[in-house]
């Protein structure tokens, strides 16, 4: 600490010796920095490097596979093989040597895996195999994996960045396979990570620098989310506009400006039609015959299907077949996955709502159940157990100001993005279905949630303990 005289000289002071000491002072604090910088990143390095190689080496196994069983997965691969022959992206060659739009095949499917496989390609001239789908799906959760957990570390959360570190390879990499749903854990992460950089900046958790490098990070995260997988890109944009609005909100109230934040609210908006632009782009270069069928994952039908998720009464069961076979029933000449069909969908589902609200709710109930029930994460209790102790220490925490008292304020924000990322799947699982399969994309929030329960109960321990030391040390002088 430095002492009475010292602190003026630091704070009012300008001779050259007080200079140089401010100098010394700062340069001492980048150096710690870079240094503190530099172990975390050999942290991570010895935490994911057996992981990711066992991962890798796992991945070599789906080359004695020809065919995948996940269909549109074969899809990408054609259309792999067409940008090795012609340098085109997302699209299928014809033996008569037309191209077509790649949703011809790929029906209602997310166009990422494809994209990212086909510009590959193209740099490469090599057409991708399951085992370039497999390595894709692990560099895309090695991506989220050390965007996120250095996101906590640079909040200065170093406990829970420690533990979200030493915790997170079993998460990240611990399934793997060729369907785009293994990403899915690594595209939450990255989509994550916009909302949460605004308040760190917002709150001065992040420096300059650093706030203005995660939120560009996170621009570009949400619109690679998006393409992977849209609903988990739309849960970002929603939080992060949800975000720009509360936080414009007090801006207003304190006569700030935030010019700056619309234009981020601007640009994450944009990411909601990443899925358009490459598609796009490829017609701007290239003679493609157009689909009949949209090019993006729909949602209408996700939803119809979603009350045949669980045992029902009103006959519908959780396959697109039994969607398919219900829209032609409207329109036998309707196009499966055409803007038609999903229009047909949307009035099937609010059909079912309005005529059987009692059993709608009751699925809604029933699959709520389920996931609550679920421990999504092998290791972890309940979900209902996790969120009934998340919620009960973040409120009594903050009812009591713990959180300034302890100097740990970031633990807030980034205890509560991930309780938001929990309730969001939830939601979700509710409307679609709680199969595991889609849910486990919310486990690096619940290794979040641990990190931060754990960073907040050590230094509240040892607040705790240094209010003993100091009670004491009286009575010890006197005695």
């Amino acid at each position: 600490m430095l002492g009475t005289a010292e602190m003026i000289n630091w704070t009012g002071g300008n001779t050259p010796a007080s200079r140089r000491e401010r100098q010394g002072i700062l340069r001492d604090i980048k150096q710690s920095g870079w240094c503190r910088w530099m172990l975390f990143v050999l942290l991570l390095i010895a935490s994911g490097w057996g992981p990711i190689e066992t991962s890798l080496h796992k991945a070599g196994h789906f080359a004695e596979v020809s065919t995948s069983a996940w269909e549109p997965t074969n899809v990408w691969l054609k259309s792999s093989e067409c940008a090795q022959r012609r340098h085109v992206w997302l699209a299928l060659c014809h033996d008569d040597g037309k191209l077509v739009a790649i949703t011809e095949l790929a029906l209602g499917d997310d166009l990422g895996h494809a994209l990212l496989l086909d510009l590959w390609t193209i740099a490469s001239d090599r057409a991708a195999s399951l085992v370039d789908v497999a390595r894709l799906n692990i560099g895309l959760n090695i991506l989220g994996f050390v965007v996120l957990a250095s996101f906590l570390f640079a909040t200065g959360s170093y406990i829970a960045a420690i533990a979200f570190t030493l915790l997170g390879p079993t998460v990240y990499f611990g399934w793997n396979g060729v369907s785009p749903h293994w990403s899915f854990i690594g595209m939450t992460s990255m989509a994550a990570v916009l909302p949460m950089a605004i308040v760190g900046a917002e709150h001065r958790f992040l420096s300059r620098k650093l706030g203005i490098a995660y939120v560009a990070l996170g621009i570009a995260g949400l619109s690679i989310a998006t393409l992977i997988r849209e609903a988990i890109g739309l849960m970002g944009v929603v939080t992060t506009l949800g975000t720009i609005i509360v936080v414009v909100a007090r801006h207003q109230c304190k006569g700030r400006q935030y010019r700056h934040l619309l234009f981020v609210g601007l640009l994450a908006l944009l990411t909601s039609v990443a899925p358009r632009f490459a598609p796009a782009a490829r017609d701007v270069f290239f003679t493609v015959q157009p689909s009949g069928r949209v090019g993006r994952h729909g949602f209408a039908d996700i939803l119809y299907m979603g009350l045949g998720a669980v045992p029902n009464s009103l006959g519908i069961s959780y396959a697109d077949d039994v969607a398919k076979k219900a829209a032609e029933r409207i329109d036998p000449k309707v196009i499966y996955c055409s803007w038609k069909y999903f229009k047909i969908m949307w009035q099937l589902y609010f059909g079912e709502v309005a005529s059987q609200p009692a059993e709608v709710m009751r699925i809604y109930l029933e699959k709520a159940r389920r996931i609550l029930a679920d421990r999504i994460l092998d290791s972890a209790p309940p979900l209902a157990v996790v969120l009934l102790s998340a919620f009960a220490l973040f409120l009594a925490a903050a009812a009591f100001g713990l959180w300034s008292r302890i100097g740990y304020s970031q633990g807030l924000l980034l205890g509560g993005a991930a309780l938001v990322i929990i309730c969001l799947f939830v939601v979700q699982a509710i409307l679609a279905t709680p199969d595991r399969l889609y849910s486990m994309p919310m486990g690096p929030a619940l290794l979040m949630l641990a990190g931060v329960s754990l960073e907040f109960l050590g230094r509240s321990a040892l607040l705790l303990r240094t209010a003993e030391v100091r009670q004491s040390s009286p009575d010890s002088l006197a005695d």
